[in-house]
């Protein structure tokens, strides 16, 4: 599944693993547990027939925005705000970014910190 349950997951847990939960609980906040699920089923179902070279984040990116485009930004950006929160970076708009250009930027800074 898309979403795994959070409450398991150790301290040191991955970047990706940190993204997803923070996807959820923010969906789950906003829509309520029923709707965050329903994105998640659909994020897999399009993940399992997709292309493997995308990753999970990618594919649930795609289905928010299938499933309530009207909204999907607001949401995206709710969701980066927490995530930069937990990672203890400040979040600042960029003109031009979408939501996989930040979450791409994170994971290079996530690299920088391991090298070090």
């Amino acid at each position: 599944m898309v979403f795994e349950d959070s409450s398991t997951n150790p301290i040191g847990e991955s970047l990706e693993n940190l993204i997803l939960e923070t996807m959820h609980s923010v969906l789950k906040q906003i829509l309520g547990e029923g709707s965050a699920k329903i994105i998640a089923l659909c994020a897999n179902r399009y993940y399992s027939l997709g292309d493997k070279s995308r990753n999970r984040i990618d594919f649930l990116d795609d289905a928010l925005r299938k499933i309530i485009s009207f909204s999907a930004s607001t949401i995206e950006n709710l969701i980066l705000k927490r995530l930069y929160s937990k990672l203890e970076l400040r979040f600042e708009e960029k003109e031009g970014y979408d939501f996989l250009d930040y979450i791409n930027e994170l994971r290079g800074i996530q690299f920088e910190r391991k090298n070090f």
